[in-house]
């Protein structure tokens, strides 16, 4: 329709017709607009219907894969195990029951003083104060009464002695069903992250054989290990998450660190053989899923024997995540995680408390960055066997078939340990000398330009099988110092190799050395490896001193003159970890004060000379140091065995404790590694155990 302002069209004139047309163009310019912002919406809306039904999807696709059957079966069993878990607590908490108190005797200050119970008195106090702040103490008879109290931290928990009359009654244990094991099914539960599982799938696809002929073995030796309680064990890689930003599962495969990623594999391979429910996990969010699923029914009045998840695997990192992110679950969990820390953890650093105090004694950093985590000192589990406060875990020495190659010549040849050139500098007069007896070889991943003085010939970076047989070519295995406690001197003493091990003197611990000085342990390494050190020995092991020339050349020579046929101690073949692998996971109990498990019935006190640690006093009686035996030994009638006192003390802030007249207050401190002052005799548990197995004393079975 024509607009009046402008007249009619025979009367425009030209600047009438610009205006015209400026006003239709405006016009115009709206529309266009308009219909862009149209179009636009209508695009973010079908963008939104794509991406709702690409949701759809993957939600059905979750969906149909959560039931199949296999996983539909898996998910039954964990409903139906979680049931019968909390159906049995419900029964053990009856409170009509459990809890008919009426006339029962009872003084909470004559627990708080009982020896064995330890922690009996802070839980009492914290009870009578706070049993208001959960409903389920309550529910579970709980009104606040110091026999209330303490029947529920009795029998319920473990945390008292049980009242007189009263009984806990035990449950009966689960069996095994029948073992399923089949490598699909194991490689199937590594998933969460598949470059952080690359190396164990394939360490486990290439050991499958010998695992199986191990579990034979096992079967053989000791059926009862199979017809124990079927356990469900998470296990949570921490350092292979993305929050750690170390890259060690992308870099196994060009030179990065493999021996924590060989001890994992090898204890996910051996549990899973044992016949146990495993849920695995190297991302954070996948772990705290996976916990929340499974220990959705627990709450604070849970008793200690029962919870649907028996056993946690983690490291430091994995633990600290814990500690810091789900501390809920932590705090009813914690007495059932297991961490994997090679070098291991004294009590002086496990303790906040005592580590404040005295972090000026302690040498090396002022912060505690790896140590502080409180849990009992058993729950950490070594590479080696060095510490008797701790847990040897270990890992298995992988052997190749020798049958499928053809036969060998081991020449008169030196292969150097250190995968990266850092490893060989100042190495120089050792190389030298080595250099006038034999050729050298290497397996330096990185740039080998520093090796061509002494004539290298390196291999580079070799796959398993490939640096076995490389092994077998060689007389001479020669440490350098670094890296520490390693797998590869084993590997090479396996292999017929007769490995040289750099003497440290002075030892080196945390004091002394940088690469120990944020370590939480107060070990003295007396070589690279001590182990071989100290259990194998010659013909196998020549420890030198490498600033002594003439040491060094004697063993060189020695070397090259013997002739020794492959060695590998038990507790390093799969066999020996199968077997220490179940008694760690099913025997060892830290959500007690009282542990069972080894019987007392293996052990020896014993008063140990002047400065001694119990560990040494022990080893030199050719006996070790039980840390859990410790609370047998904490009492005023145990003590005064060792001497006359006119007064037995209590103490929170020493770790030789229990000593002459004095018994310790802290459990936490409870230490077999501490060195007292030099004129202090202390009071030792010491027990036998298995040559080739020392987790076991020597009648355990």
């Amino acid at each position: 329709m024509w607009d009046r302002r402008f007249g009619s069209a025979s009367s425009l004139g030209p600047r009438q017709w610009r205006w015209k047309i400026y006003e239709l163009g405006r016009r115009f310019d709206r529309w266009i607009r308009r219909e862009s912002v149209r179009r636009r919406f209508f695009f973010v809306m079908s963008l939104i219907s794509a991406l709702a039904l690409f949701a759809y999807v993957l939600h059905t696709l979750d969906y149909l894969n959560a039931a199949s059957p296999r996983r539909q079966y898996d998910d039954l069993q964990l409903k139906i195990r979680r049931k019968n878990i909390q159906a049995r607590i419900q029964e053990r908490l009856n409170t009509k029951n459990r809890l008919a108190l009426e006339g029962q005797r009872c003084s909470s200050e004559d627990l708080r003083t009982n020896e064995e119970f330890p922690e009996c008195s802070e839980k009492i106090a914290w009870m009578q104060e706070f049993w208001k702040t959960d409903k389920c103490y309550e529910e579970n008879g709980v009104d606040g009464s110091d026999c209330s109290i303490v029947a529920f931290l009795s029998e319920v928990q473990n945390f008292c002695p049980v009242l007189p009359g009263r009984s806990v009654p035990k449950l009966e244990s689960e069996q095994v069903r029948k073992i399923d094991i089949s490598l699909d099914g194991l490689i199937a539960l590594m998933a969460d992250n598949p470059v952080n599982f690359e190396f164990i799938k394939s360490r486990v696809f290439r050991m499958w054989p010998v695992w199986k002929t191990a579990s034979e073995e096992i079967r053989q030796r000791n059926p009862q290990i199979f017809k124990t309680k079927r356990l469900t064990i998470l296990l949570h890689l921490g350092f292979l998450s993305k929050e750690t930003g170390l890259n060690f599962g992308k870099n196994s495969g060009s030179g990065g660190p493999l021996g924590e990623l060989v001890q994992w594999s090898d204890l996910i391979a051996s549990l899973y053989f044992l016949g146990h429910d495993l849920v695995i996990s190297t991302e954070t969010l996948t772990f705290k899923k996976n916990v929340a699923n499974l220990a959705s029914g627990m709450n604070a009045c849970n008793s200690q024997g029962d919870s649907p998840i028996d056993v946690i695997f983690t490291d430091i990192m994995g633990l600290r995540m814990m500690r810091r992110k789900m501390k809920g679950h932590y705090a009813n969990l914690s007495c059932r995680v297991r961490v994997l820390d090679s070098f291991g953890t004294h009590a002086e650093f496990n303790s906040n408390d005592y580590f404040k105090k005295h972090r000026s004694e302690l040498g090396g950093h002022r912060t505690n960055s790896w140590g502080g985590h409180q849990l009992k000192l058993g729950q950490f589990l070594t590479l080696y066997p060095h510490t008797d406060d701790n847990t040897f875990l270990g890992f298995v020495v992988e052997i190749y078939d020798r049958a499928t190659e053809a036969p060998v010549r081991r020449e008169n040849a030196s292969l150097v340990y250190g995968k990266e050139v850092y490893m060989w500098r100042g190495a120089d007069e050792v190389l030298d000398i080595l250099k006038k007896y034999t050729p050298i070889h290497g397996t330096v991943a990185d740039n080998d330009a520093d090796l061509k003085t002494w004539d290298v010939i390196n291999h580079h970076l070799l796959s398993g099988p490939d640096f076995h047989h490389l092994l077998r070519t060689m007389k001479i295995f020669l440490g350098l110092g670094f890296p520490l406690e390693g797998p590869a001197p084993l590997e090479a003493i396996a292999n017929g190799a007769i490995f040289i091990n750099p003497k440290f003197v002075p030892p080196k611990s945390r004091r002394s050395y940088k690469f120990f000085s944020d370590k939480p342990t107060l070990r003295e390494l007396t070589s690279q490896n001590p182990y071989v050190e100290r259990f194998i020995g010659e013909p196998h092991v020549f420890t030198v001193d490498f600033n002594n020339e003439t040491e060094l050349c004697a063993a060189i020579e020695t070397a090259l003159a013997s002739s020794v046929m492959p060695f590998l101690p038990f507790e390093f073949t799969a066999a020996g970890m199968l077997e220490r692998v179940h008694f760690i996971a099913s025997q060892q109990n830290f959500c007690t004060e009282k542990p069972t498990w080894p019987p007392f019935s293996s052990a020896s006190v014993i008063h140990a000379p002047a400065g001694f640690s119990c560990q040494d006093a022990c080893a030199a009686q050719g006996l070790i140091c039980e840390r859990s035996f410790f609370w047998r030994i904490n009492k005023a009638s145990e003590v005064e065995k060792f001497g006359t006192c006119d007064e037995v003390l209590r103490n929170t802030t020493l770790t030789h404790a229990p000593t002459t007249c004095l018994l310790q207050q802290n459990s936490l401190l409870y230490s077999c590694a501490s060195k007292p002052p030099t004129l202090v005799q202390r009071i030792c548990p010491c027990r036998t155990f298995k040559k080739g197995q020392s987790i076991l004393c020597k009648d355990c079975t």
